[in-house]
């Protein structure tokens, strides 16, 4: 009995998927986080703390299936054993890809700013790549989108940097 309930769970929220609204001309709009799961390693050294990340997105639908547009982001890291928090703001462009108007493979390049505890404050790049699969709620607007994120990072506050999380996102699509 669990196998079919879990079954019919299974079929019905993919089927809720299938009805993404991605065609040429729609909009997506949404926020998402990191939940606080994230795991950074910098020139090789793995760094534990908390980290809390929060991005917002809005896109425009080019072609039906790839929507481009812009990301805000702000996050705030904090070392195990540390006072200051290193916060974090960023800004920049993202593309999205829906295979079949379902799941999505995401590009995307931010300008990184980021300000130390101590006052002091750099800047850097980043490049993000993203896979995730909207999950409709009660229609064909409202999604939920856990993803899996991988970003690069490059200039004086994230050279040799890579960061990989597991996000989930509130998104709208119009």
């Amino acid at each position: 009995m669990k196998k079919v309930l879990l079954t019919i769970a299974l079929v019905a929220v993919f089927g809720f998927a299938a009805n993404a609204q991605t065609d040429q001309g729609g909009w997506v709009v949404g926020a998402s986080s990191n939940l606080g799961f994230s795991s950074q390693s910098v020139d090789g050294v793995d760094e534990n703390g908390s980290t809390f990340i929060l991005d917002v997105k809005a896109g425009y639908f080019l072609i039906d299936n790839l929507a481009g547009g812009l990301n805000l982001g702000y996050s705030s890291i904090k070392q195990v054993g540390s006072e200051d928090a290193l916060n974090t703001t960023e800004i920049g462009l993202f593309s999205r890809y829906y295979f079949n108007g379902t799941f999505y493979a995401g590009l995307g390049f931010d300008a990184v700013s980021a300000k130390f505890g101590d006052g002091d404050s750099v800047s850097g790049t980043q490049i993000n790549i993203e896979a995730g699969y909207p999950i409709f709620i009660g229609g064909e607007t409202v999604a939920l989108e856990p993803s899996l994120n991988y970003s690069l990072g490059g200039g004086d506050l994230l050279e040799d940097s890579s960061t990989f999380g597991v996000n989930v996102g509130f998104f709208l699509y119009f």
